[in-house]
């Protein structure tokens, strides 16, 4: 069954920190939205990949994904140009037939952010070569539109998309789903920047500062190559 969005991620929460309130928003509109973990995140400093696979789980629940995949690539090597990597790319187009695509933006530090941005490019195209195989032997599939989600870096957005109150709060309930990552008062685990106390307020203070600039309560920043048919990801 086709998808409206189709969104990549390099790991489990990536979706919901960057563009969880415009998954939230187009599910509240009737779209349907699935979400391709790239990684388990078996390299993360907290936590261990059955609790990571739980908290995707709830956040899935509480965005009211229709499905949620984990492509199972290799945690900090996610490569950008391996046929094998972006077979499995392509084989996720080619199942879910998506109107959009949506991807973490390659303007990032991380390496698998970096390399997932880049992957997920090539194979937008590469899913509409008919003579080009992929796992599932699912039928080639074109004319999705690929937009990239503002990742931990700044961008300069070519679109952004507006979200209410009721999207906003989805995206940090969704968010809260992943504790093993977020700070703890107490913790002696590593500190990391998701695990910094001031982690959750940078993204209200991001979606609120788009928001302001879209004239809504909140926003979410995408780039891409595109130019904007509507403020509803789903085209025609």
């Amino acid at each position: 069954m086709p998808c409206d969005l189709l969104v990549f991620a390099p790991h489990p929460d990536d979706a919901e920190i960057h563009c969880g309130a415009t998954i939230a928003g187009h599910v509240r509109r009737g779209a349907r939205v699935i979400v391709v973990d790239a990684t388990r995140g078996e390299l993360g400093s907290r936590g261990t990949v059955e609790t990571r696979a739980r908290e995707a789980a709830a956040a899935a629940a509480i965005l009211g994904l229709a499905g949620r995949e984990n492509l199972g690539l290799a945690d900090g090597a996610i490569p950008s140009e391996d046929p094998a990597a972006r077979a499995l790319v392509v084989d996720a187009l080619r199942r879910h037939r998506p109107s959009t695509v949506l991807a973490i933006s390659g303007h990032a530090r991380h390496p698998d952010h970096l390399a997932l941005a880049q992957l997920v490019r090539g194979a937008v195209k590469a899913a509409a070569l008919h003579k080009l195989p992929s796992p599932s032997a699912a039928p080639a599939w074109g004319g999705a539109r690929l937009w990239h989600y503002e990742a931990e870096l700044p961008a300069t957005p070519d679109l952004l998309v507006p979200a209410t109150e009721e999207d906003w709060t989805a995206k940090l309930a969704a968010v809260r789903c992943y504790g093993s990552q977020l700070h703890r008062a107490g913790s002696s685990e590593p500190a990391t920047t998701i695990a910094n106390p001031a982690f959750l307020a940078w993204i209200e203070h991001r979606g609120r500062t788009w928001g302001y600039v879209a004239g809504a309560a909140y926003a979410e920043a995408f780039t891409g190559d595109e130019l904007p048919r509507m403020t509803d990801l789903r085209g025609v």
